[in-house]
């Protein structure tokens, strides 16, 4: 198994199944496009196959320092730049065997990369359901006061879970 960024020529995303239909169409339909328009990076998890075990993206968003929770707010500035876990999945055929750890784990070290060459406060994702966001609080993720499907992780405790 290894990540790699997806290559439309080379991965199979028209078996991808991960049982929740948009995250299956994002891959197959437009996720190569919007990597082309620079909109998002999109990282797969394969088998020695080229087989997809499951993907995430990343792109740039911004929050609005009101929304945050208190214990991570920063006074001085109206919105704050966050990088954007906008879409996680693992198929089907591999649910319930960690991949999904292993997958947000991979998007945190690309996070951390990145933080040391621009800006960074932290991760944010939206959830798709509740399931979901316990899933993300588990890494502790904290909702968003907005939207409660909005989750964030400021860089402070993304290094502590790296570091463990």
């Amino acid at each position: 198994m290894k990540f790699e960024p997806l290559d439309p020529k080379k991965h199979d995303r028209k078996n991808f199944d991960c049982g929740v239909e948009p995250l299956n169409t994002y891959l197959s339909k437009y996720a190569n496009q919007d990597q082309k328009r620079s909109l998002t990076r999109v990282y797969v998890l394969v088998a020695d196959s080229n087989l997809i075990i499951g993907y995430y993206s990343l792109s740039a968003h911004s929050v609005l320092r009101d929304y945050l929770p208190e214990d991570i707010k920063i006074s001085g500035y109206d919105d704050l730049p966050f990088l954007l876990l906008g879409r996680l999945a693992v198929d089907k055929n591999y649910q319930g065997k960690g991949y999904g750890d292993t997958l947000i784990f991979d998007a945190f070290v690309k996070t951390s990369e990145m933080a040391k060459n621009i800006g960074i406060y932290g991760m944010i994702v939206e959830a798709k359901n509740q399931k979901a966001a316990s899933f993300y609080e588990g890494f502790g993720f904290k909702r968003l006061h907005s939207t409660p499907t909005k989750l964030v992780l400021p860089m402070s405790a993304l290094d502590i879970l790296l570091k463990n």
